[in-house]
């Protein structure tokens, strides 16, 4: 059985009204979540067994801030794994939302994450390749839920941590701060009674760090959302109401915070160098490769060809159209004016909406020189052959060498003309914002 915490049995599954996990979700704000008695975590190794949890005792009320803190080795890794449902106590019990779970079967542990528990983790576990909409919604496909009320659920989440215009982007699109952010609301998106934060700031500079502890508060205090974060860092536990330490497996202390640091506070109060340097692109915390994928925006879809191709030809019909119906005349330059325009229209607007957001300048620059080319040149190629007079080929085979130069130098220029002309279009067409892609 994995250990993935949006593993679960099936589907459509369901819990019964009278299931203990649903009665433990509407529990009154008073009531101790999570509630560890004389919990042990043994494990065998070549020179014996190692005791990572020595008969802990520890409770946790409904809409608390805790932090976990200890040095590498303290236990407070593998108090994580079995508070997430991750692994099993040696002895002792562990009681979760009224519902005793460290004796469970596999299943019946994937079964409590699924419902119970929402993870953020130190290297953001988003894939790829899919949208920041698509990662939050996720965990409540693993749940069954229908895709109306899924897209509904994860756009409210990612508002709800000031991600709603940068949902449709992938993880490679985003800064660190933000990728954090959707494992955020990819978290809070099923409303679990508890949510657990593993390092949550460990891959992320100061400001960022802050930023995110802002929004780990915010959703404490405001929504009532009890959070367990992990951390090695003082200043990041400091930000908690409550701060326990580990050592050796054991809790050595147990301190309730009356005035926790509040990192919306400190964020303001950063040095003017640092404000500057964290306004600046949103891809300063990402890697080289990462920051060139972002400038270069992707691959562009072959579709966006063939809708440009669409829109050229919509173009020339009206033109043709308004010609005949209209002036009476054939109006040589309309036709061809109204393709070039509809085309560029289309690109620039259905490009958006197909990659998520406006077209960069390499895609505008790929996108005009790929429809010159497969395009445009070789349908220029197809009526010069049948409507091109042939006396004119005859007296284009016999030009010279210095003629032949001067005409393929023309040719070269106008087809650069041609590309300029569509990626200025492009970038007149661009939407302001990407648009909200349509999903079926």
């Amino acid at each position: 059985m994995s250990t993935s915490p949006y593993s679960h049995t099936h589907a459509g599954e369901r819990p019964p009204a009278s299931d203990p996990m649903r009665v433990g979700a509407m529990a009154t704000p008073t009531e101790n979540i999570v509630v560890l008695q004389n919990v042990s975590k043994d494990y065998p190794s070549g020179a014996g067994v190692v005791r990572a949890m020595r008969d802990v005792d520890l409770t946790i009320a409904r809409g608390e801030f805790v932090a976990i803190v200890g040095t590498s080795g303290s236990g407070k890794s593998t108090m994580m794994n079995i508070l997430g449902c991750l692994d099993r106590p040696t002895r002792g019990t562990y009681t979760l939302a009224s519902l005793e779970v460290g004796n469970r079967s596999n299943d019946g542990r994937a079964l409590v994450r699924n419902r119970l528990i929402g993870f953020i983790f130190q290297g953001f576990n988003l894939l790829s390749r899919t949208t920041a909409l698509e990662n939050v919604e996720l965990p409540l496909q693993y749940r069954g839920v229908g895709g109306a009320q899924r897209r509904k659920r994860a756009i409210r989440a990612l508002e709800q941590v000031g991600l709603g215009e940068r949902m449709h982007h992938t993880p490679s699109q985003l800064s660190g701060g933000q990728q954090q952010r959707v494992a955020i609301a990819r978290a809070l998106v099923t409303d679990p009674p508890l949510l657990l934060a593993d390092e949550p700031t460990g891959n992320l500079d100061t400001r960022t760090s802050l930023e995110v502890l802002a929004l780990l508060q915010k959703l404490n205090r405001e929504l009532g959302v009890t959070i367990c974060l992990v951390t090695h860092e003082h200043d990041i536990a400091a930000c908690a109401n409550r701060v326990i330490t580990m050592r050796d497996g054991r809790i050595v202390s147990d301190v309730r915070q009356a005035t926790p640091e509040d990192a919306a506070a400190s964020l303001e109060a950063l040095p003017s160098a640092e404000v500057h340097a964290a306004a600046g692109p949103a891809t300063e915390t990402l890697n080289a490769r990462d920051r060139l994928r972002i400038m270069l925006g992707g691959p562009v879809p072959v579709v966006v060809y063939l809708a440009m191709a669409v829109g050229a030809a919509a173009g020339a019909l009206v033109g043709m159209a308004y010609n005949t119906f209209v002036l009476d005349q054939d109006v040589v330059w309309l036709p061809p004016l109204l393709a070039v325009l509809g085309e560029a229209w289309v690109g620039a607007r259905f490009g958006a909406k197909r990659v998520g957001h406006p077209l960069t300048v390499d895609q505008r620059v790929r996108v005009a020189v790929g429809f010159t080319c497969a395009v445009t040149l070789p349908l220029f190629a197809i009526v010069a052959w049948f409507f091109l007079p042939w006396k004119i080929v005859e007296r284009a085979l016999q030009l010279s060498s210095p003629q032949i130069a001067i005409a393929l130098c023309v040719g070269i220029v106008a087809v650069l003309a041609t590309v300029l002309l569509r990626y200025l279009l492009l970038a007149l067409f661009a939407p302001r914002r990407a648009p909200t892609p349509r999903h079926t």
